[in-house]
């Protein structure tokens, strides 16, 4: 067959295809004969249903922009949340790095007042949007290119106060600026509605934060997910705390309790208040060291509460996993296929067999 032969042969095989696939439209303009696999390896379902894209350019950006392109940008952040309606998607760009700089670039609020997601923003993404920071799957990857920061002046948190129901934060690092107080992001439930229910926070970085909420503070809230997200030198990295309803069918997955100084840290996951049940703590790494603030539990987890759920597959530093060290407390959590790190007979096995 000549090459005139195989171009008209694979023409009428791509007809063949458009006639079984239908064009998808997606935004900016791409389309597809079919699904197409996007970004990490999942699907981004984006403009399927008019959902609108935000975008947020801290550097070159505008809050007198349109905010729907890259190029007509806002500067900040607060200001496309306001903007944004029911299941949109804010795009946040990593800041222009100083180069002579130790710490990457941040991005802080307009006022003095952090950033808040209304109850009336259900299904909403925020998204970090640094090429290095969407490796699916793997704890940490670049999720620090994205920085916010609490605002200097404002003492009291959260850094970001969350009630909208089933929403997304992803690819984005958070230090906690002057917040003593009120968590970093605040999941604030009322135990009467869905308000903050079903929202995911998914690799994500928690810097240096001593306030006395935890990083993740998690108030009445069902269906939670927290997903390859780091924990670094947090007083309390994630704390669970039933008032009005009780903590349900949350995930806490494949995250890093960094503890590297030991003594800024109190404990790592604290599932506090009325009854935890079915909670799904798994394929967590607890170290470098063991909690030993002043004062408090001092503890990787700590279940104050009646609770029900599994703790699967997770490493600890110590010899927790096989209930000899006082820094772990289930409270009725079945544990399984838990191991540590620094025990010298475990260790000792291990260099044999191999």
């Amino acid at each position: 067959m000549g090459a005139r032969g195989r171009v008209c042969e694979t023409r009428t095989r791509s007809r063949k295809q458009e006639d079984k696939m239908p064009l998808t439209k997606f935004p900016k303009g791409v389309s597809s004969y079919g699904v197409p696999v996007l970004g990490s390896g999942g699907q981004r379902f984006t403009g399927w249903w008019g959902v609108t894209c935000w975008f947020v350019d801290y550097d070159h950006g505008s809050d007198s922009n349109g905010g729907k392109d890259p190029t007509d940008a806002y500067k900040n952040l607060q200001t496309a949340i306001n903007a944004s309606g029911i299941g949109d998607v804010i795009y946040i760009r990593n800041r222009d790095q100083d180069i002579t700089s130790t710490d990457p670039e941040y991005i802080i609020p307009a006022s003095t007042t952090n950033w808040s997601v209304a109850e009336a923003k259900t299904h909403l993404s925020i998204i970090g949007a640094s090429p290095v920071s969407h490796l699916a799957g793997v704890c940490g990857s670049g999720n620090m290119a994205v920085y916010l920061r609490g605002n200097a002046t404002a003492t009291t948190g959260p850094v970001m106060d969350w009630k909208g129901a089933f929403g997304l934060l992803e690819n984005l690092a958070f230090h906690p600026g002057a917040v003593t107080s009120g968590g970093i992001v605040e999941l604030t439930g009322n135990g009467t509605s869905l308000r903050s229910a079903g929202t995911v926070i998914a690799n994500c970085l928690f810097r240096m934060d001593t306030n006395s909420d935890g990083s993740i503070y998690c108030l009445d809230n069902w269906w939670v997910t927290i997903y390859a997200c780091t924990f670094h030198d947090c007083r309390f990295g994630i704390y669970f705390a039933g008032s009005n309803s009780t903590i349900r069918r949350s995930t806490i997955d494949s995250c890093y309790f960094r503890n590297q100084t030991a003594t800024s840290v109190n404990t790592n996951i604290t599932l506090s208040g009325n009854v935890t049940q079915d909670v799904v703590i798994s394929n967590c790494v607890f170290g470098v060291n063991a909690p030993n603030y002043t004062s408090g539990a001092n503890k990787f987890i700590n279940a104050t509460g009646a609770a029900t759920g599994i703790i699967y597959n997770c490493s600890f530093c110590t010899d927790t996993a096989e209930g000899t060290s006082t820094d772990f407390t289930n409270n009725g959590i079945d544990v399984l296929d838990c191991h540590q790190a620094r025990c010298t007979a475990d260790s000792e096995a291990f260099a044999k067999s191999s």
